[in-house]
């Protein structure tokens, strides 16, 4: 037992000079890369052409998933509809321990796997994440996080993925501990009021195996969580960040999901990321629901600066039927709901070029509306929105003024950099251009 608390310290003590290391060399900056765009109408596959590497440090690979009694997915019919047997790489059903992580769709992460790591082989730099869940497939972290037999489980298939794969480490996007994002369908556990507890013994046991496969392995393996941006995701039922902070020690940052503090299933129209509060925002929300409320919290609660990234969207989100208000802008007014987008009520920054609703001004950047919208910037919250006053569709977004504002933001504060999602919806490169200008990295 002596021996064995030695090599923690020891490990745990490289940790910290390693982390204190990698933040001192520049800013992280971090992109998702969902694996399901290599299946679209217009195909989003890995390579140097579709992907900028040199102006990121991280991919984030979206998504694999946790195997439970040989099956995975998500029944609940705003997610899959139904569980799909678990596969191996070559396709064939499998059946491995509870708790397991497992390819979402072995067809297309086969090869995009492969080709993350050739992007990689031209730049160096680049370290490649797998992100497990999102929303859509968070709900077995609860049953999988409850015991340490399935802890183990997950721990031992994360480490031979690394390695099989050639990975850099691992990413946890569990939308969200005691508060599942998606409603369990019936009869199925998808949340128990001692996640977050068991969430810091999942990311502890995590931790301690990448650490010593890394040891073999001569590499050093990354842990990274995205974490929800309210208060009822920082502190646990009893008021208590105790154990946010105990997770921190052991990750290598948190990504915020500092994004979606609104959306089409406000009744109202709001700003989709806010940087700042806007005092003309009479929601009961508005002080806690910016980005820099969020960050605040987490460093409130004594969580050091370069362990955090700012997560920014680069998609926007449209509502329809807004009246215009008393500005003509269709700001904070009421909406009979979602407009409809790129995907559902989703508007990528792509489409939004694509489609003409925004257009370049004289000095090239994406400023002007276009299609009859008008684009406003909220002085205040720093982030742009458009109008279209006859179609009465308002959209909320993020742009390269607002992607500079926040870059600014987090030099400002220290923090360790900056997470987007996603790749793909920055398909021209725009958004991800400003982020690698105003970060050193």
């Amino acid at each position: 037992m002596m021996t064995n608390t030695v090599t923690r310290w020891m490990l745990a003590a490289a940790l910290c000079c390693v982390s204190a290391l990698a933040s001192a060399a520049g800013h992280e900056i971090v992109g998702y890369y969902p694996g399901w765009a290599a299946a679209n109408p217009t195909p989003f596959v890995v390579n140097g052409t579709n992907i900028a590497a040199s102006r990121l440090t991280v991919i984030n690979y979206a998504f694999l998933d946790i195997c439970w009694d040989g099956q995975h997915g998500n029944a609940s019919p705003a997610a899959d509809g139904a569980l799909k047997p678990c596969r191996d790489r070559a396709g064939k059903p499998i059946k491995p321990p509870d708790g397991a992580i497992v390819l979402g769709d072995p067809t297309l992460d086969v090869v995009n796997l492969r080709q993350l790591v050739k992007l990689k082989a031209t730049h160096p730099q680049l370290k490649l994440m797998a992100s497990v869940g999102g929303w859509n497939w968070s709900n077995q972290f609860s049953n999988m996080a409850a015991s340490e037999a399935t802890r183990s489980n997950f721990v031992d298939s994360a480490v031979a993925f690394v390695r099989a794969y050639r990975f850099d480490g691992i990413d946890l996007d569990w939308e969200f501990p005691t508060a599942i994002g998606l409603p369990c369908v019936a009869g199925a556990v998808c949340q128990r009021p001692e996640d977050k507890q068991n969430y810091v013994l999942l990311i502890d046991a995590l931790r301690w195996a990448l650490d010593l496969a890394g040891q073999k392995d001569h590499k050093r393996y990354l842990v990274t969580i995205a974490a929800g941006a309210g208060t009822n995701h920082v502190m646990d039922a009893s008021g208590s960040s105790a154990w946010l902070v105990a997770l921190a020690k052991s990750v290598d940052w948190i990504n915020i999901m500092a994004y979606d503090y609104h959306g089409p299933w406000d009744t109202n129209s709001g700003l989709l990321a806010p940087l700042f509060v806007d005092a003309n925002d009479s929601s009961p929300t508005a002080s806690t629901f910016n980005a820099d409320a969020s960050v605040k919290l987490f460093l409130d609660q004594g969580i050091a600066p370069n362990k955090l990234v700012l997560g920014l969207p680069f998609y926007g989100y449209g509502w329809a039927g807004c009246a215009p208000g008393p500005n003509a802008d269709a700001l904070y007014q009421p909406c009979s709901g979602a407009a409809v987008g790129s995907k559902g009520a989703n508007f990528d920054h792509a489409f939004l070029v694509d489609a003409g609703y925004l257009t370049k001004d004289t000095n090239g950047a994406y400023s002007v509306g276009g299609k009859g919208f008008i684009r406003h910037w909220n002085a205040a919250a720093k982030v742009p929105y458009l109008y279209n006053a006859d179609s009465k569709v308002f959209i909320s977004y993020e742009d390269e003024a607002s992607v500079h504002e926040k870059a600014i933001y987090i030099q400002g504060k220290g923090l360790r950099g900056a997470m987007f999602w996603e790749l793909n919806a920055d398909r021209h490169k725009i958004l991800g251009r400003v982020l690698a200008k105003d970060l050193p990295h």
